[in-house]
């Protein structure tokens, strides 16, 4: 009987020590992928990892590409970007052995670059897996949302395709809205708002000139709200006049238009009407918002006329 026992025993150990682990996360075939994506990020377009019949596919099924496509599509992107690559923290990667006896390697990945046609930097989380067999790559998998970096590319696009005069005139407007508004620069007005520069908000004159407009800005929104960022959604051109829509975020930390600092966050869409001079200054501005909405939000009751 005990030598049954001890039969089976050794049966059980040999079966466990015999079959390929399913699942873990520290194996050559890790350090393979990690291999590679150091590989990606030092701009070393080494295709020795892969097999020779190895296919990648990159958020489609269809689309396949070789090893040296692969590394082609990878070089082409870079044009795109002053610096990019995969960030070391928080970092996923774990092995798999299939039922079918396929070895695979998931990791879940962030992204980063910064484009160099304007600076915008973009983080994105992408999922790449990874097919092995005898030590190398024979499928590459890799999934994320473009949507960011595709709208970027668009925006540039479409600035590039403007006439000069215009390309001066949203060169001057970029600068209003990220070094003045968003920075609170106020040196940047010298180079981006004429002389004869007018701001009416909701149809009341708001400012006139640099001086009063920046004092007025520093003492009201940029006072109540610090951390304030204007984005613009859209840009439309019309000879010297352009129309935009643009997004208002900032939190109140700070007096606002004389009440106290509320802690809320604010969110407000907006339009605005600019005039440029023949020089691509500001010289008219006419800005819209819903003034009811961000006093909501920030916990104030407005009371009707009685």
């Amino acid at each position: 009987m005990k030598k049954i026992i001890f039969l089976g025993l050794a049966l059980v150990l040999f079966t466990a020590c015999s079959e390929k682990q399913r699942y873990t996360q520290n194996s050559s075939e890790i350090d393979t992928v990690k291999k590679l994506l150091a590989n990606y990020n030092g701009k070393t377009y080494d295709t020795g990892i892969y097999a020779d019949t190895s296919k990648t596919n990159y958020n489609s099924k269809t689309n396949s590409m070789t090893p040296d496509e692969t590394m082609a599509y990878h070089k082409e992107n870079d044009a795109n970007y002053t610096n990019r690559g995969f960030l070391e923290e928080d970092q996923e990667f774990e092995m798999v052995v299939t039922d079918k006896g396929q070895t695979w390697v998931n990791c879940w990945l962030d992204w980063k670059g910064t484009l160099s046609g304007n600076g915008k930097v973009v983080n994105i989380p992408i999922h790449l897996t990874y097919q092995f067999v005898d030590g190398k790559i024979v499928r590459e998998v890799g999934h994320w949302d473009p949507t960011e970096v595709v709208l970027a590319l668009q925006e540039m696009e479409a600035k590039n395709a403007l006439p000069s005069d215009q390309k001066v005139m949203d060169r001057n407007f970029d600068d209003f809205i990220k070094k003045f508004h968003n920075k609170q620069d106020m040196s940047a007005l010298d180079d981006v708002v004429a002389s004869n520069y007018v701001r009416y908000m909701n149809g009341t004159k708001a400012a006139t000139g640099a001086k009063e407009l920046g004092e007025g800005m520093n003492n009201t929104f940029m006072k109540g709200f610090p951390d304030m960022k204007i984005t613009t959604t859209e840009r439309i051109y019309d000879d010297n006049k352009l129309y935009v829509h643009w997004n208002f975020n900032g939190t109140n930390t700070g007096e606002f238009n004389g009440a106290a600092a509320t802690g809320k966050q604010a969110a407000v869409l907006g339009l605005s009407e600019i005039l440029f001079n023949s020089d691509g200054k500001i010289y008219l501005e006419k800005v819209f918002f819903n003034e009811l909405d961000l006093m909501t939000q920030l916990g104030y009751t407005v009371s009707p006329p009685k």
